[in-house]
């Protein structure tokens, strides 16, 4: 018969939480002096109860001390566990199929329940499991059969028709304790043959292997009689169905539409509906008939495996350096120590001589006011930044550069890049202060020569009709400067050109007060002459007084619970500078591309480019999809917008309060 409930472990077997785990362990027990203890050691006994592994870990076998370690672990866990945290690839799809074909399926874990359910909620509608059994709701943990027996009774289902999956031998015992079939996945540190060795129905080396509709094989390692049968077939895979004709049909017409709106005008609408509507449909259906997935399969799983190692190297980043237990000497205070650095002093251990590498390096870090994780954040900053951003946030900052500093310093290598790249782009937009009336004047001085020289009385008609027409432009503009001169007419009320004109006369009056008062104090005159050139040319001070604009608006568009991280307005700002650091960087690579720069530009890239990047971040930084990412994005440009025009007002109220303040002060 198929199974129609499926109970998961958690930890090794839905998510891999070891980097969080081994976290907090790290801390309680450097805490108390145990340092020997590896990362290997910490991850065996994942899968049993905390006291059981700070025992194993420690040698304690006191209760009190032991449940010491576990508040201490559990205050730990707060701050890093959800954070350190993150589901294998084919969790969610294999979770969802199972959901849709109609099972039922739940977690029995030895994790607190709520901390399991912070992180589901990321990824998973409201009540999407049918069952969470956590440490707290058990008297005794695994390999004790009571959450599974408790689960059993909650869902009113069967030992027959239930299957458990777990990474470890505590869950292949808390099985066969309970009398429900078993299948071991290999995704932790025990290995096929240890889970083997217990009664099973299959040991995977993926959850996809769930949802083939094949039967498996006996184990090499079954040395017992399983629980259920071996043949039993697992529920059938979620099938896409092939395209249809009408959705091949939707895609030609769009990417025709496409193809021609970008030959004949610089536009992306229909470019964008063709690759939402490809999206959707390559979620929805499948492109390929069974021959040809059939045929790829075999070179494509290879690199299928690679991406998902390769995915989740970019979730955790760089690994911290284990410790060396060699005894070394400090070069700079001459202590000897254990360790990567002097106890004394904490200069590295690593302290090489001079060579060229590290001389231009020592130089640079000089010159740039930068140190080792300048480099780092900028190579992180281009491949996973959203994952970087939140690691600094979550509190691992030695490794990387503050944003703050990185921002000033890209924008000084902006201007370096600028001088190399376009010399003329600083100096022009003086030189384009010609205007289309000297240009015009010009024009016409060069016609009436040719026109005096020339013979042809056609010719002579030709150039003068056109002079004439320069002369109509002319008017235009002259009349157009004279009307943007004047002060603005209603036609409707002559009380609101009097306000207008009354409140320029005020502005003129208060601004003739105040350069009174500047030449009057010469150190006062010169500050501010030195601030209004230093605001209106540094670039990252422009950056800069966007950051608030766009954290706000991304803390209110990312505010629904399944988003929220607990990042406050501060930490948005901080966000933002990382994020604004890497528009900035890919900015300084295209320009020599480019050949130009558009130094009074916020950024080089287009704006299409920058949204982009900004779904990307967010897909990184709030574990969403790529759709979710799309549309947050979306609501945070217009929240954007929103406290933009916000501001304008309250800017231009302020002015208006200010000048007739200082009407009446100067």
């Amino acid at each position: 018969m198929n199974y129609t409930t499926y109970l998961f472990d958690f930890d090794y077997t839905l998510a891999d939480s070891s980097r969080g785990i081994v976290t907090c362990f790290r801390i309680v027990l450097t805490r108390h002096g145990y340092t020997e203890v590896t990362d290997d050691d910490i991850k065996r006994t994942i899968g049993k109860t905390l006291e059981d592994s700070f025992s194993i870990l420690t040698g304690i076998t006191d209760a009190t001390q032991l449940a010491g370690f576990k508040e201490e672990y559990r205050k730990e866990a707060d701050t890093h566990m959800t954070v350190n945290t993150v589901l294998f690839l084919e969790t969610k799809s294999v979770l969802v199929a199972l959901k849709d074909s109609g099972a039922r399926i739940g977690i029995i874990s030895t994790k607190y329940r709520y901390r399991i359910k912070e992180l589901l909620d990321q990824h998973f509608p409201a009540n999407f499991m049918n069952i969470i059994v956590g440490g707290e709701d058990v008297k005794t943990a695994k390999p004790s059969p009571e959450g599974l027996l408790f689960a059993l009774k909650q869902l009113h289902a069967t030992k027959a028709e239930t299957l458990y999956i777990g990474d470890s031998t505590v869950d292949a015992e808390t099985a066969q304790a309970a009398g429900v079939a078993f299948a071991g996945v290999t995704h932790g540190v025990t290995t096929a043959k240890e889970l083997g060795k217990y009664p099973h129905w299959k040991i995977m080396s993926t959850l996809n292997e769930l949802l083939e509709d094949k039967e498996e094989k006996p184990s090499a390692y079954e040395i017992e009689k399983p629980v259920c049968p071996e043949n039993t077939p697992p529920v059938p895979s979620r099938e896409k169905k092939m395209i249809s004709v009408w959705q091949t049909l939707l895609l030609l017409f769009l990417f025709w539409l496409a193809i021609e709106e970008l030959d004949v005008i610089d536009s992306y609408l229909f470019p964008t509906l063709f690759m939402l509507a490809l999206w959707g449909i390559l979620q929805k259906r499948r492109i390929l008939p069974d021959k040809a997935r059939s045929f790829i399969n075999p070179w494509y799983h290879p690199f299928k495996v690679r991406l998902r190692a390769f995915h989740i190297k970019l979730i955790r980043g760089k690994q911290t350096p284990p410790i060396n237990n060699e005894t070394n000497i400090c070069l700079n205070c001459g202590t000897t120590y254990t360790g990567n650095y002097c106890n004394r002093c904490g200069q590295s251990r690593n302290t090489p001589r001079y060579r060229l590498s590290n001389a231009l390096r020592n130089i640079a870090g000089g010159f740039f006011n930068i140190d080792n994780g300048f480099g780092r954040t900028l190579l992180e900053l281009l491949y996973r930044p959203g994952y970087m951003i939140r690691d600094f946030i979550g509190g691992k900052r030695v490794e990387y550069f503050r944003p703050f500093q990185t921002l000033f310093i890209l924008a000084a290598l902006y201007i370096m890049t600028v001088q190399l790249v376009d010399p003329d782009a600083l100096n022009r937009k003086e030189q384009s202060e010609q205007t289309e009336q000297e240009e015009i004047i010009a024009a016409q001085e060069e016609l009436k020569k040719k026109m005096g020289n020339t013979v042809s009385k056609e010719k002579k008609e030709a150039l003068a009709i056109t002079i004439k027409s320069l002369d109509k432009s002319l008017d235009k503009i002259k009349q157009k400067n004279d009307s943007a001169s004047a002060t603005p007419t209603c036609p409707n009320g002559n009380d609101e050109d009097k306000l207008f004109d009354k409140f320029e006369k005020d502005t003129s009056e208060v601004g003739n007060k105040l350069e009174r008062f500047l030449q009057e104090s010469p150190f006062l005159l010169k500050v501010w002459n030195l601030l209004k050139s230093w605001g209106h040319g540094n670039k990252a001070f422009r950056i800069i007084a966007t950051l608030p604009l766009f954290a706000i608006a991304t803390q209110l568009a990312f505010r629904r619970r399944k988003y929220k991280l607990n990042y406050n307005t501060t930490e948005h700002i901080f966000i933002q500078a990382y994020i604004a650091c890497q528009i900035l960087l890919l900015s300084i690579v295209v320009l020599p591309f480019n050949g130009h720069a558009q130094v009074y530009d916020l950024y080089e890239l287009p704006l299409w480019l920058i949204f982009v990047l900004f779904c990307w971040d967010y897909k990184q930084l709030y574990h969403c999809s790529w759709w979710k990412s799309f549309w947050r994005t979306i609501l945070m440009l217009i929240y954007s917008l929103i406290l933009l025009i916000a501001s304008a007002a309250i800017v231009v109220a302020l002015t208006v309060a200010i000048v007739y303040l200082l009407k009446f002060t100067l």
